[in-house]
């Protein structure tokens, strides 16, 4: 018995130390997307047309970024938390993410677990929020064009009416939502919509890492062919 204790305890001590440290490495590492970039070019895409509102953002956050918004974009189905979506990745790597979600019909569900601070933009349609305040129930309404935050390890009920798309950017270790994700899936009898968002995801993420790191060799490359000279 004292064996199993000490065990796990040890085990909740590694916990909380790798927790601090991968916020540390969150806090302190820089990143590739601007948020203020994201918001404006999310608020000024707002539409009532959704093939419209889409396309200027995509246009508009490819014309900063360049090669890290991808030309070959996919829609996938997103199950999870009882919400029924689908979601198209703009920018995808392990600790940020561009996405948009889409909804074919009225939709509600739990948001799930996030381990990330992120910010959504309505883009058409509307949407509403629930929290889970412990002295009762916070109604808020979004609309297109409008904003709003949703923090790490805040809980919601999300509520998509019928058309309903939202642009969201997200800080944080990423594939922690995977257990929204996953679940979600399962839960519905469809563990081929999981494959798919690993595969699209995961395709994303190495193409950025890729091109992170092919930048990474020809800048330190050309410093060592200027020191020689």
């Amino acid at each position: 018995m004292a064996f199993f204790f000490t065990k796990f305890f040890r085990n909740i001590i590694l916990i909380a130390v790798l927790f601090n440290a991968i916020n540390f490495y969150l806090k302190w590492k820089s990143y590739n997307i601007s948020a203020k970039d994201f918001k404006t070019a999310a608020a000024n895409s707002a539409n009532e047309n959704a093939l419209s509102a889409i396309s200027k953002l995509t246009s508009d956050l490819r014309r900063v970024y360049k090669e890290k918004v991808p030309y070959d974009l996919y829609w996938i189905p997103l199950s999870a938390g009882g919400l029924q979506l689908r979601a198209q990745f703009l920018y995808a790597d392990w600790t940020e993410y561009i996405a948009i979600l889409a909804a074919g019909g009225n939709t509600v569900g739990r948001s799930g677990f996030h381990w990330s601070n992120n910010t959504c933009t309505v883009l058409t349609g509307q949407l509403v929020r629930y929290s889970d305040a412990l002295n009762g129930i916070v109604k808020e309404s979004f609309t297109k064009g409008q904003n709003f935050r949703h923090g790490q390890f805040e809980s919601y009920i999300y509520e998509f009416t019928e058309g309903t798309h939202v642009a969201c950017y997200g800080r944080g270790f990423v594939p922690a939502s995977a257990l929204w994700t996953t679940t979600g899936a399962i839960s519905n009898g469809d563990p081929l919509a999981v494959a798919k968002v690993f595969y699209v995801y995961g395709k994303t993420v190495f193409e950025n890492t890729f091109s992170w790191v092919t930048q990474l060799f020809h800048h330190y490359k050309d410093k060592a062919t200027k020191f020689e000279l």
